[in-house]
């Protein structure tokens, strides 16, 4: 059962739902908007109803429901009343919401027993867990992360406020509406990243990272600056040959662009660059965080839970 699918997040979602062919049986949907219309979803086999999430009974018969809502609403309490009476309940929050964070694990695809309810973890993290890796091998890590968010990450409607916000900046005036209280356009807003601080400390315990994540003007594409320290020197064809080795990763030459990176389904990453004395490395990564870190990881998590 989807809650919302025609979400960015949905979409996506259904997108990649052709690689769990033989393992879904059936798909239903719920949609948790105010209103009580009926929404159709476009599925491979064809056009899919999609109504109200209305009660407790809806989620009848749901082998493993997945969140992948814009914005909480008062339908979601029905999700909870369920959880409450059903603690085992698989659950797959696309999102990360935080009336859910207490219930969920954050995941970057792995699936541990001890738990059936998960969240998807930030892109970020899955990008840097990639490369984390691999570059292990060369010795003892820690370092620190800095997280560029799109517009993207908080739904359509977002990716539509901030265009309105570019023109009527354009125009001298003052935005009238907000995406989570700010002016994105043509504006970087720094923002609180302790729950990125710590899923990032579950879903990498052996790293010890610095966490900061700020919020751009960018309609699409998730970035992030890692910065790693070495404990002894490491020679930069070393470390070009073990990143090479990682999987999703694709290292390209110079320059690389943010609007390169929808629909691929690769961690894109720059050329490492190293400090003269080849302890202190700098790289950035570029990622369709909706795809990349987002539905493609949360197939492999309900390959798991299914």
């Amino acid at each position: 059962l989807i809650l919302d699918p025609l979400t960015l997040r949905g979409r996506e979602l259904l997108k990649c739902s052709e690689q769990l062919d033989g393992i879904v049986g059936e798909w239903d949907f719920r949609h948790t908007d105010v209103d009580e219309e009926h929404q159709i979803a476009d599925m491979i086999e064809g056009p899919a109803l999609v109504p109200p999430l209305e009660g407790l009974d809806d989620f009848a018969g749901a082998d493993v429901i997945v969140v992948a809502s814009d914005g909480w609403s008062s339908r979601h309490e029905h999700l909870i009343a369920h959880l409450d009476d059903s603690p085992d309940t698989a659950l797959l929050d696309l999102v990360g919401f935080e009336k859910l964070r207490d219930r969920t694990t954050p995941s970057i695809g792995d699936v541990g027993p001890e738990s059936r309810q998960f969240r998807v973890a930030h892109p970020a993290l899955f990008a840097t867990s990639r490369v984390v890796e691999v570059l292990s091998h060369l010795g003892a890590l820690r370092g620190s992360l800095a997280v560029v968010d799109p517009a993207s990450a908080y739904g359509r409607e977002a990716i539509e406020i901030l265009a309105r916000q570019a023109t009527q900046r354009i125009q001298g005036a003052q935005p009238a509406d907000r995406i989570h209280g700010h002016i994105l356009a043509f504006n970087s807003v720094g923002v609180e990243s302790d729950v990125l601080q710590e899923d990032a400390s579950l879903i990498l315990p052996n790293l010890p990272l610095a966490v900061t994540r700020n919020l751009s003007s960018s309609f699409h594409g998730h970035l992030a600056h890692l910065g790693l320290s070495f404990e002894r020197r490491v020679e930069p064809g070393d470390v070009r040959d073990v990143l090479a080795q990682a999987e999703g990763i694709e290292i390209e030459s110079l320059p690389i662009s943010l609007d390169s990176v929808p629909d691929r389904d690769e961690v894109v990453v720059t050329p490492p660059s190293l400090s003269p004395d080849g302890t202190q490395l700098a790289l950035t990564m570029m990622a369709d965080g909706l795809r990349v870190g987002g539905a493609l990881t949360a197939v492999e998590i309900l390959e798991a839970l299914i």
